[in-house]
């Protein structure tokens, strides 16, 4: 009997083990096929977009280029004047744009904006941009404890804030999309930015554990997350990193990326890097040793030319 109940697990083994061969073989050759085919794009008419940090740069342009598209927009963001300016130009174009002053690290003032949209008649939130970020160069050691604090509030719990404030009603609806601005930041460290780039692996972290916990309750199946991954947009933040291949690790412009992150959106990606070849560049550097990828990324940073340049700064200046 008790054999008997041996050969039978085992072949209930063998044979889970070949579904699950197949299932994989299936989702790889289907991932293949939209590498080259990509999927179709879905219409944003008549969603309701929430763009946070939308006075400025990216957030801007993702409120002109998606009110084009016939989505209603709803601005946040700290400065008025700035999100004044975003809705001028979204109503110049013949959008539809509404504008809140919020300050996004405070959760009740997030909460309270919400209470607001509702009480003016906004429709329902149906897509969520959180796109509101701050960035400080600063060496480790000579960090403020103010500065790290505010970097944590605007970069990670902004989104905590704005992701359980809408989530419930696109559940309640049964479809909706998260989009949460990250940057290649929160996949790499960078020197001189420990508190950015941790924020940002911090958001990575979030978006990657509330996709796997919807994904396993299959009544929100139709909840989309999309996590974008910025390399170095002109925003005024960052500082040209002045990389090798600037057709690769070059500047682009608020505008490009707002299109790019319209597509991910679009499209459905759960990850989408700008440019896209990033992601895929860094699956490969993580199947080799960590020296050999150290290499390559002092190579395409141009490590040497910077450490020669800044020795004869110091000779320059001792002379």
């Amino acid at each position: 009997m008790s054999c008997m109940k041996s050969i039978f697990t085992f072949s209930h083994l063998l044979y889970d083990l070949f579904v699950f061969s197949m299932r994989i073989t299936f989702a790889m050759t289907v991932a293949a096929f939209k590498m080259i085919v990509p999927s179709r794009s879905k219409n944003l008419l008549g969603e309701t977009v929430l763009i946070t940090g939308a006075g400025h740069g990216i957030g801007r342009e993702l409120a002109i280029q998606l009110a084009s598209l016939g989505c209603i927009i709803v601005c946040w963001d700290v400065d008025t004047e700035a999100n004044r300016s975003t809705m001028s130009l979204v109503s110049k174009n013949g959008g539809e744009a509404y504008g809140f002053v919020v300050d996004v690290s405070k959760r009740l003032e997030v909460r309270e904006a919400a209470r607001l949209m509702r009480k003016v008649g906004v429709p329902e939130v149906s897509i969520l941009i959180n796109n509101a970020a701050v960035l400080y160069h600063c060496p480790f050691l000579n960090q403020d404890t103010d500065i790290i604090e505010k970097t944590f509030n605007v970069n990670v719990l902004s989104n905590f804030w704005t992701i359980e404030t809408f989530l419930p009603t696109m559940m309640q609806n049964g479809k909706g999309h998260v989009v949460c601005v990250c940057s290649m930041c929160g996949i790499y460290g960078v020197s001189q930015k420990v508190a950015y780039c941790s924020s940002k692996f911090a958001v990575r972290g979030l978006m990657e554990a509330l996709y796997e916990e919807l994904r396993l309750d299959h009544k929100n199946t139709n909840i989309q997350f999309t996590t974008i991954y910025p390399f170095y947009v002109d925003t005024g933040l960052a500082r040209d990193p002045k990389y090798r291949f600037p057709y690769i690790f070059g500047v682009v412009s608020p505008g490009y990326a707002a299109g790019e992150i319209i597509k991910a959106v679009r499209r459905n990606y759960t990850e989408y890097s700008i440019p896209r070849c990033l992601l895929t560049l860094n699956s490969i550097n993580r199947l080799i040793p960590e020296s050999a990828m150290r290499l390559i990324l002092d190579f395409l940073a141009n490590v040497d030319r910077k450490r020669r340049e800044k020795l004869a700064a110091r000779e320059t200046v001792a002379s």
